[in-house]
């Protein structure tokens, strides 16, 4: 009986960085929508008071949303988007979370308690975290058992990741034993010498995990954003749809 628990038991994966526009939010969407189309089944969740990935599938004056599992310890609001992939949406709302969590004992626990009863149903769930290391990421952080770093291929790209890094090494020892670093995503790659050295230095700092799949600058990304689409049905022949199915096959063969 064991066994088959364990077989079951989802990867949780929060998707974070401590500065917003490195792609995030696009990521989360884009790759559990890759990996819905490989008909592995997703959940992906909505922890950031933006809202943008809720709002970027089109959801939007939400009767319930995070916020009320969280700080009013309702059901967690689950809406299907297709066959395989669901959503925990956010709405801003969720701004007010940081005060009402803090000054509660159990406020960095809220999010892995809310969803201890929905996790099975799901191979994979990804957590779109703020650009900030506040509580809300604290809760992504001690729910999940990986973390993946999203980080832009541009100059200072490297500076605060090894305050992330300590960060994830101190929750490891002190309050999630099974947190591990799933690896980098290098994101915004183009021709310019900047971003291949910014490429290559992380490559060189960080080897093994910098994940080898880049994702290309690709102006179809954006305009999926602004359409409240996800790239493969804005388009599916695009460099960030093939960027996208190819990075759900790397992280999930």
């Amino acid at each position: 009986m064991g066994k088959e628990n364990r077989k079951k038991m989802s990867r949780i994966i929060a998707v974070a960085n401590h500065k917003g526009g490195v792609g995030k939010t696009t990521t989360t969407l884009n790759l559990g929508k890759a990996l819905s189309l490989r008909q592995k089944k997703v959940l992906i969740i909505d922890i950031d008071p933006q809202a943008n990935l809720s709002q970027s599938v089109g959801l939007e004056n939400l009767e319930t949303s995070i916020y009320d599992a969280l700080c009013e310890n309702k059901e967690l609001p689950i809406l299907s988007l297709d066959s395989f992939l669901d959503i925990v949406p956010a709405d801003l709302s969720l701004s007010a979370a940081e005060n009402k969590l803090a000054n509660n004992i159990n406020g960095y626990f809220k999010l892995k308690t809310a969803l201890e009863k929905h996790q099975n149903s799901y191979e994979i769930i990804w957590i779109d975290c703020p650009p900030s290391l506040g509580i809300l990421t604290m809760n992504a952080f001690i729910t999940a058992q990986e973390v993946l770093l999203v980080v832009q291929s541009q100059y200072l790209a490297m500076k605060g990741l090894e305050t992330i890094l300590s960060l994830i090494d101190e929750l490891k020892k002190n309050i999630n034993p099974i947190l591990r670093i799933s690896g980098l995503l290098v994101t915004q790659i183009n021709r310019t010498l900047v971003t291949k050295i910014v490429a290559e230095s992380l490559q060189n700092t960080y080897q093994s995990k910098v994940y080898q799949t880049l994702i290309r600058e690709n102006t179809a990304l954006r305009e999926a954003s602004m359409m409240k689409k996800d790239i493969f049905s804005y388009n599916p022949k695009s460099l960030g749809a093939a960027d996208y199915m190819n990075f759900s096959k790397e992280i999930m063969p």
